[in-house]
């Protein structure tokens, strides 16, 4: 790279990213527009969607589970951005709201068939992608005087920092006290949300991992 290559760094999407820029014959403003819209739009389909994975025994008869109970003085979290009562709230009230629906009663502890308990945490990453910024016909261009030539793809890589979210939803037998589910989700968190967006963002996640409880149960 040339000594006056220019370090940029491009703020979008709530994601900052940093690239060397540089010209080469035949770039235009336009091709240039085309990969920063590109890359945008590879910002939000890798951050936005949320991913769902669970885990169970698969020799535990859950036809047998009636009612449930939450299992106290567990901390969630070390970090004070979960482990608090904003946040707390919002997720037992999400949980109990999907577990009711399904047919599931909340009981005294000793009452219950399964114990329910969570955690959650947000993790700093950084994500790299590669974009080829030369749109022109199957690599062709013109130069400045007109002449119809080849040049390799402006190929440039992008580096960005962004959390990740994660919540964990585990149940575990009553009286085994063993671990018979867990479902996890994990989703890119937004800057600046409100408290409403906050409560939006915590229910649509335990409603979409708990549509996969009881086992064999599948997404719509």
């Amino acid at each position: 790279m040339s000594g006056s290559a220019q370090r940029r760094t491009t703020r979008g999407y709530g994601l900052e990213y940093r690239h060397n820029g540089f010209r080469l014959p035949g770039a235009t403003t336009m091709n240039r527009w085309i990969a920063t819209g590109l890359l945008c739009l590879l910002l939000l389909t890798a951050c936005s969607s949320l991913q769902i994975m669970t885990d169970y025994d698969t020799s535990y008869d859950f036809s047998t589970l009636r009612t449930y109970a939450w299992l106290e003085n567990q901390a969630p979290s070390d970090d004070i951005r979960v482990n608090n009562s904003l946040i707390i709230n919002r997720v037992v009230n999400a949980v109990n709201s999907v577990l009711q629906s399904k047919g599931y009663t909340l009981a005294d502890k000793d009452q219950a068939d399964f114990y329910v308990t969570w955690f959650g945490g947000i993790e700093n990453r950084i994500r790299q992608e590669t974009i080829d910024t030369w749109y022109g016909h199957l690599g062709y261009g013109y130069d400045n005087w007109g002449y119809r030539g080849y040049w390799p793809g402006h190929i440039r890589t992008y580096s960005y920092e962004y959390q990740q979210g994660t919540l964990i939803i585990d149940f575990s037998d009553s009286r085994s006290k063993q671990l018979i589910w867990r479902g996890t989700g994990q989703k890119y968190l937004e800057d600046d949300l409100t408290p409403d967006e906050i409560t939006q963002n915590i229910n649509q996640t335990v409603a979409a991992i708990l549509e996969r409880f009881p086992p064999g149960s599948q997404p719509p």
